[in-house]
């Protein structure tokens, strides 16, 4: 509703001056429809730029939900595969960690909000360090610590996407944003 008044009071003030100050002759009419020609593409250049920024916001948020909805799955993966001690899924499942680091790069910054940057900024650091616990992880390590280690974060993770209105995934195998889990032992 609020929107609507700045329009409607310009209209309003226009044709007042239009009728206190009528146009006699063709050039003062020129001169009118010249002003109102500039006024509207003034107009519509601001509302054309209202809804850029818009749509990048809600761009760059789309992006921090699929980054944190991907962190917590890869997490979860990782904790499985240290639960199996499965080098191979293991192996696979960190090099997707970071890839999904370099998708938390692409995040625009500048375009979140307080708590999707908040969320975005921690993952991050979360990501990081668990590629520097992980870097000298080898097929005989530790896996109990391993995986102690990534489900003590995945709680932290889906507080993250339940906070900014993407709440984490359901029971049962899910898709995040064309990564698959796998079925498991069903």
């Amino acid at each position: 509703m609020q929107r609507i008044w700045l329009p409607v009071a310009l209209a309003s003030s226009l044709l007042g001056a239009a009728w206190i100050f009528r146009p006699a002759t063709a050039s003062e009419w020129a001169a009118w429809v010249q002003v109102f020609g500039v006024l509207l593409a003034i107009g519509w250049s601001v509302r054309l730029q209202g809804l850029a920024a818009s749509q990048g916001e809600r761009q760059a948020a789309q992006v921090a939900a699929a980054f944190a909805s991907n962190m917590h799955w890869v997490f979860r993966e990782l904790s499985d595969a240290c639960a199996k001690r499965s080098w191979a899924d293991y192996r696979v499942h960190r090099r997707i960690l970071e890839e999904i680091l370099s998708q938390g790069r692409e995040v625009t910054l500048q375009l979140l909000d307080g708590r999707s940057l908040a969320m975005v900024t921690s993952l991050r650091s979360i990501g990081v360090e668990a590629l520097e616990m992980t870097e000298l992880h080898d097929a005989d390590g530790h896996w109990p610590p391993l995986q102690c280690y990534f489900e003590k974060r995945l709680p932290s993770i889906a507080a993250w996407l339940s906070a900014t209105g993407n709440p984490s995934e359901s029971n049962g195998p899910t898709d995040y944003a064309g990564l698959r889990t796998s079925l498991g032992s069903l």
